[in-house]
């Protein structure tokens, strides 16, 4: 049986006045710069189903994943372990959809909201099948994303070091992924219905007040503005944990700086970057859709005597900024209630030769390119913040560095936890295989 393909998007714009958390203070949103989406992309061949969602929110909880699944299951029978659901990680979202984010409680009534729209996004997709033809396109793009923690001068690893430290970086402290791919689905006339685009960035250059989507978001624009309104562009954010907007480089010429409108320009690249890979897009070998998952019981790191003595000192300190008040407060919070272990969700859907693995937190980059190395020949599509967002899966050197991305509370995990989802992926890839 031929490949069917459906896709649908729906705005879910949250009201003015809620709060955007990723700012770690309370910042209410004042008004809209673009809307906000929900995405679903619906493929079936032979009877089997699998279904990808991407929303524009900074991240989402297992519990929420749980009642998308079981909504879909009831509305159109399909199998819960088919459907991957995936936040982008933009930072000019509403309130996160989780029970709790550091301290900060969920907001239920945006959490029923985002729901709703997504279930009902999700299901026309599936309403909406046809026959398809699934095209695939990889390249490279290294323009703008960058590692952002730097090995100085003096020996430190420092996170974003600024204008004022940027004669003393050495170099990058890690490598990053800069593999760019889309997936096209075509209908029988050769029409593009839809496409899957996976790059990996933090999308956190737009700050503020005002509700954004950020770079995948003017990506998205722009590509509607060659395909039409009807072009549905799911983009699933990659490894990003420890990449960025900023080169930190440039900033040794005093006359460089960032605009407010960085997020455009960015998006701007990409579309051109995917619109040259339509030129490449070669037909997706087979047509078979599979999916695997598989969970596993991980320990979590527990706060130290040491960790609990610089939360003291921070808690006490009102000149702190934000985000070390917020990691305190956190601390505190995990030494008063103690949280042992994490249910940790690997996910693999197949189309064709193409494996699509989502991670449940933000992996650093490394992470990724490992997995792609260890899969050769096998072309992968990776999404961070897939079903859960347990936290940072923080590498070497930042671990060791005890970076912001690698301490408790933004990294819950020991170093091992990489090697046992990185094992679990290649597992999942050899099962959809089977």
């Amino acid at each position: 049986m031929k490949l069917k393909c459906g896709a649908a998007e729906r705005i879910v714009t949250p009201a003015p006045g809620l709060n955007i958390p990723q700012c770690m203070s309370f910042n209410p949103a004042t008004g809209v710069k673009d809307e906000l989406y929900t995405h679903a992309i619906a493929l079936e061949q032979n009877g089997k189903t699998v279904i990808l969602i991407s929303i524009d929110t900074s991240g989402l909880g297992a519990a929420f994943t749980r009642r998308v699944r079981e909504a879909l299951q009831r509305e159109i029978g399909v199998d819960p372990r088919a459907v991957m659901v995936s936040a982008i990680h933009i930072h000019t979202g509403g309130p996160q959809l989780l029970e709790v984010f550091w301290g900060q409680k969920e907001d239920k009534e945006v959490t029923d909201f985002f729901l709703r729209e997504t279930v009902a996004t999700a299901v026309e997709a599936y309403r909406n099948r046809v026959p398809a033809t699934a095209r695939f396109a990889v390249g490279c793009e290294d323009r703008i994303s960058f590692c952002r923690n730097y090995q100085m001068s003096d020996g430190r690893i420092l996170t974003n070091p600024g204008r004022k430290r940027a004669a003393q970086i050495v170099c990058p402290a890690s490598e990053i992924d800069c593999t760019l791919s889309t997936m096209r689905f075509d209908d029988e006339s050769g029409k593009p219905i839809c496409e899957i685009v996976n790059f990996a960035c933090h999308p956190d250059t737009v700050g503020g007040q005002k509700y954004c989507a950020d770079f995948p978001g003017e990506m998205r624009r722009r590509l509607k503005t060659v395909y039409g309104e009807s072009h549905t562009v799911l983009f699933l954010n990659g490894c990003s944990g420890n990449v960025n907007h900023i080169d930190a480089i440039r900033y040794l010429d005093p006359e460089f700086h960032y605009g407010a409108d960085h997020y455009k320009y960015m998006g701007g690249i990409l579309a051109e970057d995917v619109l040259a890979l339509h030129g490449e897009l070669e037909a997706v070998e087979g047509d078979a859709i599979g999916f695997a998952g598989k969970r596993f019981r991980a320990p979590r790191r527990q706060p130290t005597p040491e960790d609990m003595a610089w939360a003291n000192e921070a808690l006490n300190d009102p000149s702190r900024n934000a985000v070390d008040r917020r990691s305190a407060e956190e601390l505190s919070r995990l030494h008063k209630h103690p949280k042992r272990y994490e249910l940790v969700e690997m996910q693999v859907l197949r189309i064709g030769d193409i494996f699509v693995v989502g991670f449940p937190g933000e992996p650093f980059a490394d992470i990724g390119i490992r997995l792609r190395q260890r899969v050769i020949p096998h072309q992968l599509i990776i999404s961070e913040l897939a079903n859960n967002a347990l936290g940072y899966f923080a590498t070497e050197p930042a671990f060791s560095a005890n970076l912001y991305e690698a301490r408790l509370p933004s990294d819950p995990f020991e170093l091992d936890v990489i090697d046992r989802m990185i094992d679990t992926a290649e597992e999942l890839i050899k099962q959809c295989k089977a």
